[in-house]
């Protein structure tokens, strides 16, 4: 039996439930370590379900969906198949008792939030999945920006991310690229027509076996203007103060409080307001959107994808946070970096790529 299958079948006591019934693909990929029963490629549900209690589990999926799952999606712990036709509705199956859901359901409790909490921590086997797939998309990101030049559209950038992640087998589930007035203007910049002139910002969030890592880069054709390098700069002085103050231990609410600090300690006073600040990653793109409200403690072996932002520029990476501190998942060792200091810690963010101009 799997650790977290055992983990999650102690929690129904406390949740007083006879069993929870699990259908989202966040949790179906956390449980299993990787299976997901997706169909439809951007849908949060998958085609079958987990029904997990005290003393089995059922997999219950639609009778055209089952042998694919069988055949090619492992589970980690054994389980009994129920199939139904798929003009039914799985309820038909489902026995009598007390039972929560991940989605909607009439007659269950709502446990997602629950899941999400109890997803925290992860394991040597994800740390190493996870330390791959952030090289990978961060070697996927730079790889196209290396190769950027004038007149390039947004939307051929993103057809380059996409075709690439989709050969390792990452899901690109966002990709955003903004080309010149376009950074500044728009906080998520879904691709357009738009084509290159100057500078382009190019963000990846990939997915793989259920892990996610996010991650932001920045390209200008030419030297960027001082003013420019220095606003990055500024910026990722902000970014090294959350990275410190990203601690085991401490409150969520204490840290977002550390966040407005940064911005206010190098002159950027409530610039925090204008964009969410990112927050622990895992199965889900931000497993959490930090806020004041967030409750509960920084856990350690968890996964942080921050993104600080000042108008024109972002920083963003995916870290994992151990007990040493944060190790940057998302580098490849092929950009150019800025390196801060905080006592004798040394941190390096990536800074802007100067590609050539055509002459």
């Amino acid at each position: 039996m799997s650790e977290k299958l055992s983990r999650l079948q102690r929690a129904l006591a406390s949740w007083q439930l006879d069993g929870v019934l699990l259908t989202r693909r966040d949790n179906i990929a956390w449980l299993t370590e990787g299976a997901s029963f997706y169909v439809v490629e951007r849908a949060e549900v998958g085609v079958a379900s987990l029904l997990i209690m005290q003393d089995k589990v059922l997999l219950l999926a639609p009778e055209n969906e089952m042998p694919r799952i069988l055949a090619e999606e492992s589970l980690p712990f054994a389980c009994e198949t129920l199939s139904y036709p798929w003009f039914q509705s799985l309820n038909t199956l489902l026995p009598e008792g007390k039972f929560g859901s991940d989605t909607p359901q009439n007659g269950m409790s709502d446990i997602q939030q629950a899941m999400v909490a109890l997803r925290q921590g992860l394991n040597s086997n994800e740390q190493q999945r996870f330390k791959a797939l952030g090289r990978e998309a961060a070697q996927i990101v730079e790889g196209v920006a290396h190769q950027l030049k004038a007149g390039v559209t947004e939307w051929q950038v993103e057809a380059e991310l996409v075709a690439a992640c989709l050969a390792r087998g990452i899901r690109p589930m966002c990709t955003l690229v903004a080309a010149d007035e376009r950074i500044s203007a728009f906080k998520h910049p879904v691709p357009t027509q738009k084509k290159l002139q100057q500078h382009m910002l190019i963000t990846l969030g990939a997915e793989r076996h259920g892990l996610h890592v996010s991650l932001t880069r920045l390209v200008h054709i030419g030297q960027p203007e001082p003013a420019l390098r220095q606003h990055l700069n500024s910026l990722c002085q902000i970014h090294a103060d959350i990275l410190c103050a990203t601690q085991p231990g401490q409150s969520w609410s204490t840290l977002f409080q550390a966040i407005k600090d940064a911005y206010q300690r190098h002159g950027h006073g409530d610039a925090w307001r204008n964009h969410h600040q990112g927050g622990p990653a895992g199965y889900g793109c931000r497993d959490v959107i930090l806020t004041p409200d967030t409750r509960g403690d920084i856990q350690p072996d968890i996964a942080v994808a921050w993104n600080p932002t000042l108008s024109g520029v972002k920083s963003e990476d995916t870290f994992l946070l151990t007990a040493e501190g944060c190790e940057a998942l998302t580098r490849s060792g092929e950009w150019p970096m800025i390196t801060v200091q905080r006592g004798e810690r040394t941190l390096y963010f990536p800074d802007w790529l100067a590609l050539p101009a055509s002459s």
